[in-house]
Parts: C-alpha cells; sequence; structure tokens
C-alpha cells in the first residue's frame, strides 16, 4: 500500500465520436469519477491529459505527450477509467506494455482492477485487454464501411450534411440542431407538390436559395472571398454565432464540396449524380456549369477581375453642405460614405461627418415604409381600372387614329415638296430653291419623327396600359420585402426607381424626396379621398398622367438584369 501511494499519477480521460464509444461515459463524467476514486483510493494524481480522439488510430497528442513525460520520470502510474480508454490500436498498446517492462510505467489502475508492472499475469491480460478492443474496432470499422457503402450505392450522403442542405430521419423528419417547424413545414409542401416522398437529405428550404446565389456571385469574378462573406451575411447567411460572417474557411469548404450540383465525394471516389440513383439521391442545388465556374475562380483558372464597382450607395446622393457626390470607404471591414468634397472638378471646404452604411440603409428603409402603398387601396384601384378599362381602350384608339392620319398628312406633304422640286416648271429653282427644299423637308421629316414616335408610345400603351399597371402596383405592394430581402444592388434598384439620385445628405441625415408620379399615388393612398370615388381613376391614373409610374415596375426587373450583367463583365 505504502508503495503504491508513493506513486506519482498521470490521468487519462479520452472519449472520441466514434460508434465505439456510444456507450462510454462523457468526459465530463470519466472526470467526476476518476477524481473521486482517486480522492477515495489515496492516489496522487499529479496532472489530468484529457482529449477527445479515438484510440484505433496512433497519433494522439495529449496521449503522446503523457508517455514522454512518464519516460522522463514525471509520473510512474496512469489512472484511467477502463483499458480500452488507452489503447486500440497494437502500436499504442505495445509501447504501453514495453515502458512496464522497463519499469517506467509501475502500474495502471482502473476504479475496477489494478495492472502492475511486477506481475506477469497483470501484462499478459493488459494484452488481451488491447488485443480485444482492437477487434472491437476492427469489427465497428467494418460495419461502418459496410454502413456507408450501403448509403453510398443508395445516393444518400453517409454523414451530418453540410450548409444547405438537412438531414432527415426515415419519417421524414429534420434531425439534429438544424431542426425548425417553418423549414419542416416548407419540406413537406414541396414533397407534395413534386408527389414524392422526403429524402433522407433534402436541400435547406431556405438556406438553399441564398447559396446558389452566393455560388452565382463568386463565379462572376468580381467578388473576393471576403466580399462573398459580407454579401452572404446581408442575405442571411450566419456563422456557428447567429451575429457572425461565415468564415473564409467554411466559405471555401462550401465553394469545392461537390455535394451541391448533386455529386458525392467519399474518399478517393466521386459518385456523379448519374451514377447515383434519381428516387434517393439529394437534389443539387446549383448546376455543374456553375460548379465548375467556381472552381476556375478558386484554383486560379480564370482570373477574377477587378470589381469597378465596391460600394453600392455611391453616385446616388450628393452632400447637403457643399453640394459634393456623396462616395465610400471601406475601414477596418466598415463601409462609411462621406462628401467627396469637389464640386465641379474644384476642392472645397466641407464639414460634413462620415456615416456607416448600416445606418444609411436604416434611414433608406424608415423613407420607404413612409411611402408604401396600403394594400386595400391598390386592389380598388386594380378592379377600378379593369372596369375602366374598355373606355380607355376607346380613347385610346381615337388618338391614335388621330395620330396616324397626321403622319399620313405629312407624308402627303413630303411627296408635293418633291414633285415640286423635281418639276420642269421648277427647272431654274424659281418656284422652290436647294436651300428652301432641304429646310422644308427637314421640318417635315422632324414632325414625321416625333408623331411617329407618339404614335409608337400610343400603341404601347395602348397594348399593355392595364398590364403595366398591375406590375406597378405588384412591384409598390411588395415594395418593404423586396428590400429587406433583397441584396444591396436591387435594394439600390429601388432606391433609385422610387427616389432617383438626387437626395442629400447632411449631418448624418437622409433626405429625400419621391418621384412626383410616385409621391402623387402615396399621397392618395394614405388619404381617404380615394373611397367610393371612381373620378379617382380618371383623374389619376390615365395613361398620359402615369406614364413616369407605369414603368416603375418593369424597370426593377430590367435594371437589376442589366446590373447583374455589368457585374459579370
Amino acid at each position: 500500500m505504502q508503495r503504491r501511494n508513493a506513486l506519482k499519477y498521470f490521468a487519462y480521460i479520452r472519449k472520441s465520436s466514434d460508434r465505439e464509444d456510444a456507450q462510454t461515459l462523457s468526459i465530463e463524467a470519466q472526470t467526476r469519477n476518476l477524481k473521486e476514486f482517486a480522492k477515495n483510493a489515496n492516489v496522487n494524481v499529479v496532472e489530468f491529459f484529457i482529449e477527445s480522439a479515438s484510440a484505433y488510430k496512433i497519433g494522439r497528442p495529449k496521449f503522446n505527450e503523457m508517455l514522454d513525460r512518464i519516460q522522463k520520470g514525471e509520473a510512474s502510474g496512469i489512472l484511467v477509467y477502463h483499458l480500452t480508454r488507452i489503447a486500440r490500436n497494437s502500436f499504442d498498446g505495445g509501447r504501453v506494455i514495453y515502458l512496464m517492462d522497463e519499469g517506467l510505467i509501475r502500474e495502471i489502475r482502473t476504479p475496477e482492477k489494478a495492472y502492475f508492472d511486477t506481475i506477469g499475469d497483470d501484462k499478459f491480460m493488459m494484452q488481451i485487454h488491447f488485443a480485444m478492443a482492437k477487434k472491437s474496432s476492427d469489427d465497428t470499422s467494418q460495419f461502418v464501411k459496410r454502413d456507408i457503402q450501403s448509403k453510398l450505392l443508395k445516393g444518400e450522403y453517409p454523414l451530418s450534411v453540410p450548409l444547405g442542405y438537412l438531414n432527415l430521419d426515415r419519417f421524414g423528419r429534420i434531425t439534429g440542431l438544424r431542426y425548425d417547424n417553418e423549414k419542416q413545414v416548407l419540406l413537406e409542401k414541396t414533397a407534395k407538390e413534386e408527389d414524392r416522398k422526403l429524402r433522407r437529405v433534402e436541400p435547406d428550404p431556405i438556406l438553399a436559395p441564398i447559396l446558389e446565389r452566393i455560388f452565382s456571385l463568386y463565379s462572376t469574378g468580381a467578388y473576393s472571398i471576403d466580399e462573398v462573406r459580407r454579401k452572404s451575411f446581408e442575405m442571411g447567411l450566419r456563422g456557428q454565432r447567429n451575429d457572425t460572417l461565415l468564415s473564409k474557411a467554411t466559405l471555401q469548404r462550401i465553394f469545392s464540396n461537390p455535394l451541391y450540383y448533386g455529386a458525392i465525394q467519399w474518399g478517393d471516389k466521386l459518385y456523379q449524380p448519374e451514377d447515383l440513383p434519381h428516387e434517393t439521391a439529394h437534389k443539387p442545388i446549383v448546376s455543374k456549369v456553375l460548379f465548375q465556374k467556381v472552381q476556375d475562380i478558386l484554383h486560379n483558372k480564370s482570373k477574377p477581375r477587378k470589381q469597378v464597382h465596391h460600394h453600392t450607395y455611391t453616385c446616388l446622393m450628393h452632400c447637403g453642405e457643399c453640394g459634393g457626390m456623396i462616395t465610400a470607404e471601406l475601414q477596418k471591414g466598415i463601409v462609411y460614405y462621406r462628401c467627396t468634397k469637389k464640386k465641379k472638378g474644384f476642392n472645397i471646404k466641407c464639414s460634413q461627418p462620415y456615416i456607416r452604411e448600416e445606418d444609411l440603409e436604416a434611414q433608406m428603409q424608415s423613407e420607404l415604409q413612409a411611402h408604401v402603398i396600403p394594400k386595400d387601396f391598390i386592389q380598388w384601384a386594380l378592379e377600378t381600372l379593369n372596369r375602366n378599362n374598355d373606355s380607355e381602350d376607346q380613347n385610346t384608339r381615337a388618338i391614335l387614329a388621330q395620330q396616324r392620319k397626321q403622319v399620313s398628312q405629312i407624308e402627303t406633304q413630303l411627296s408635293r415638296l418633291l414633285k415640286l422640286k423635281i418639276s420642269p416648271n421648277n427647272a431654274d429653282n424659281d418656284l422652290l430653291s436647294d436651300e428652301e427644299y432641304l429646310a422644308q423637308k427637314k421640318t417635315l421629316l422632324e414632325e414625321k419623327r416625333i408623331l411617329q414616335e407618339k404614335t409608337a408610345d400610343t400603341e404601347q400603351g395602348a397594348s399593355n396600359w392595364f398590364e403595366r399597371c398591375e406590375q406597378f402596383f405588384d412591384f409598390a405592394v411588395d415594395i418593404e420585402e423586396k428590400w429587406i430581402h433583397g441584396t444591396q444592388e436591387e435594394r439600390k434598384i429601388i432606391f433609385m426607381i422610387l427616389f432617383g439620385s438626387n437626395s442629400t445628405l447632411k449631418d448624418k441625415k437622409l433626405h429625400i424626396e419621391a418621384k412626383k408620379p410616385f409621391f402623387r399615388t402615396v399621397k392618395l393612398a394614405n388619404s381617404d379621398n380615394w373611397r367610393g370615388r371612381q373620378d379617382i381613376i380618371t383623374n389619376n391614373f390615365s395613361p398620359k398622367i402615369l406614364t413616369g409610374l407605369l414603368g416603375m415596375g418593369t424597370r426593377f426587373e430590367v435594371m437589376r438584369e442589366r446590373m447583374e450583367r455589368v457585374m459579370a463583365r
């Protein structure tokens, strides 16, 4: 007893995530158990070595450190919860036995049994325990490999899926920490609409569309990884802590994982989508073509192009003090907007302070909320417009007839002018000189051009006036949602359409004025003057009055497509 109590012990605590450890106490429970045992048995533990690692493979850092320090004489005993915690491979087990043979390890203790270096049967039994543990690990490994192979052949990803996908159990329920009732409902709705059962791996109905967008952004070559990180955060992708950006390493792993285009990489083998069963294989989030574009950027096969437009809201505002243009700059990862202190090429003095981009966006959203058109007004307006559509069509047809008649009259005048010019009676230019002919012809052609443009506008309005009204109101009713869930580029488009680029910034306060057609509509919609009055439509929503308004709904999509093309250059 005295000999045993005089020894210095290292306590070794280990647990891995392998199936072999499924029934093993947690690290906290092992630590508590061994501390209590050491106190009751009067065992002198000088240090605890704790690690989360499998004992099946060699190379555990804490385990190796412990044995190295035992060889230096810092301790001569090991306290462990169970012998299987020490080794499940022949190398580490043999190393421990060797140190006992050399007298460097005098004793290994568990709460159930002590193993001594001087008793040959103890070392023999330890070797048997190590061999049995290795056999158990080998069997478990074979079982796991067969299970994984079975899942791969069925097209099922065998592990916990990365961001953008969800693991489901055999009943179709989301498993793990990513469970969300809203996502569960959306998954079941999608599967029902597609007339199929839920698969074991399904795209996250909320995050998958965002991932597709960031793949598209990065594939343009116009964005660095850091820029995509910031934009993905704005779209709703978060790190492990909800308020943090995705790490650069995480984003690179996402961009490199073939799972997102429907393939499965397992070891050295790549299972392509066409090799996997359609019924059980997971659905891709991006196309293979898009994924390959991203790989080319990642591996410098396609040199990223320098982004021309770095900051969203530049060239939208002027300084309220000096009139200079508002620009932006990046400082320590934060975008600030400030006056250029230049106007018309001249340097000027300006005392205006900087404003953070998020503060500027908050003011923009506040202004937007003040210009939201109520849904009941939109519904009433569309119903009334529909009733009055036939009358408007008649008016438009009458205008078209008059415009076409005027064009025909000008063409007749041009014909008469030419006949007079080439008439034998005008051989000496007595009736019409060259200068007079050219001047009159130019005037008539200009009048014809203007009339033809008006006619084309009228024809366009006649064909889709009501449709364009619907497009505008659809744009207006969802305008706040478009802002909240849109990218910064889409927010810029909304701002430009509604408020133009003549806003001012002074003392960190944004001063804007909505475009007159839109402002008039907002003012009317938020009053009670329109209720029960059919004439409101005639006076406020005729094609002529709505010339600047009707295109707003369509311009949003057109401008967004245009901006995406510019960004992709």
